[in-house]
């Protein structure tokens, strides 16, 4: 629900709690029309509060037009305007000017970012470490070649003091960039014990970057955006960098991932909650909950591809959704013994989904145990949505006698 009823009305208010919700207001629906105002009140407002939040709304507007096709609503002028007026004035008056210069992506932005990096206030370089977390981030990224080489020679520029080029590092390992590991092992020798340390846990991390291996769904949410009108639920099993299935609601197609995906970790709230996320190229795809993996399995059954998924599915786990999505399959084929084994498993777990009972129930009516499906038609009828597939069939069955 909005804080204010006109938000750009009320961020010229007096009252600094109400331009501080104007400003998260348009964070979350504002459009590129608000920019200038936004722009206006991160480097004016009296209230540094405030100045970091229109900063903040400002960039989190850039990050929903960072990639096509809603790029093309902001011209490049356009841009090139916002970093006139975010670069007209000492970084130290709003160091939150850099998450602006970090969603514009643009190459002029981003070193306006490493001029920050090099600035000797702390202030500013934090600044500037945020800016390049939202330009790295990014499946916009991939929109600017060379990118991440740039990126990574300023783990050797002087000009940076070693704790900010820690931070950097750090950042790198973030954003999966490999390239970062050798420059990252000088960094230890060059700063004090305890940022010492942080550059060595760093160091580490590089030479462990996670593998893709697993399921995947594109939500059409970039990682550092601010976007609740995003959409998709494209789901993807990678079995290997080599082999992967892409399963959407037209078909499904199996292949190698495309070079240069990279598996990012984001951080939300603190430093220790860690979510990856795979990028290929300037899709993000998000690990998979329990629904999409039962998506994955009831698409590929739909489409007729049964053969395939049970050539895939010992990959899925052995989650709940899991089993459920084998013991489908093998129901499929006529295995149904098989599937009540895998059923009963699925059951007997953990965030099982509701349908699991249904075919359960289906599981044990092909094995000529008929008797014993009721309790899991009703199980299913309890906890099923009001609309769910096979809802009305188990309420017939339940009222004909099971």
């Amino acid at each position: 629900m909005p804080e204010t009823k006109d938000p750009l009305q009320s961020l010229g208010a007096k009252d600094i709690p109400e331009r501080a919700a104007a400003a998260r207001d348009l964070s979350r629906v504002g459009l590129p029309a608000h920019i200038d105002a936004l722009i206006a009140t991160a480097i004016s407002d009296k209230s540094p509060g405030v100045r970091l939040a229109a900063a903040g709304a400002a960039a989190d507007i850039l990050s929903r037009h960072r990639l096509p096709p809603r790029r093309s609503l902001v011209t490049e002028e356009a841009r090139a305007a916002w970093l006139r007026a975010v670069a007209s004035v000492d970084p130290v008056v709003n160091p939150g000017l850099f998450g602006i210069c970090g969603c514009l992506g643009t190459e002029a932005a981003f070193k306006r970012i490493l001029q920050g990096l090099r600035d000797p206030r702390q202030d500013v370089r934090a600044g500037a470490s945020v800016g390049l977390w939202r330009t790295i981030a990014s499946g916009g990224a991939s929109l600017m070649p060379g990118l991440e080489a740039a990126v990574v020679t300023t783990l050797s520029d002087g000009r940076i003091r070693a704790e900010s080029r820690v931070e950097i590092a750090r950042l790198c390992a973030d954003a999966g960039y490999l390239s970062a590991l050798e420059p990252a092992r000088e960094l230890p020798g060059q700063c004090t014990r305890k940022t010492a340390e942080l550059a060595e846990a760093t160091v580490l991390r590089l030479e462990a970057l996670p593998q893709p291996a697993g399921v995947w769904v594109r939500t059409g949410l970039d990682p550092v955006a601010v976007d609740e009108g995003c959409k998709g639920d494209d789901v993807m099993l990678v079995l290997g960098v080599g082999d992967a299935i892409v399963v959407t609601p037209r078909g499904a197609a199996r292949g190698p991932l495309a070079a240069g995906w990279r598996i990012l970790s984001i951080r939300e709230n603190t430093r220790e909650a860690v979510e990856p996320v795979l990028q290929l190229g300037a899709d993000s795809w998000w690990p998979a909950a329990a629904d999409d993996v039962c998506r994955l399995g009831d698409r590929l059954l739909h489409q007729g591809k049964v053969e395939l998924l049970l050539g895939v599915v010992e990959a899925l786990g052995t989650s709940a959704a899991a089993l459920r999505v084998r013991g489908a399959a093998l129901l499929a084929v006529g295995r149904a013994e098989e599937a009540v084994l895998a059923l009963e498993a699925a059951v007997a777990g953990k965030k099982v989904p509701a349908d699991a009972w249904w075919f359960l129930a289906e599981a044990l009516t092909a094995s000529g145990r008929t008797e014993e499906a009721r309790p899991h038609l009703e199980k299913f009828v309890a906890k099923a949505a009001k609309r769910a597939p096979h809802l009305e069939e188990a309420k017939k069955r339940l009222e004909a006698g099971g």
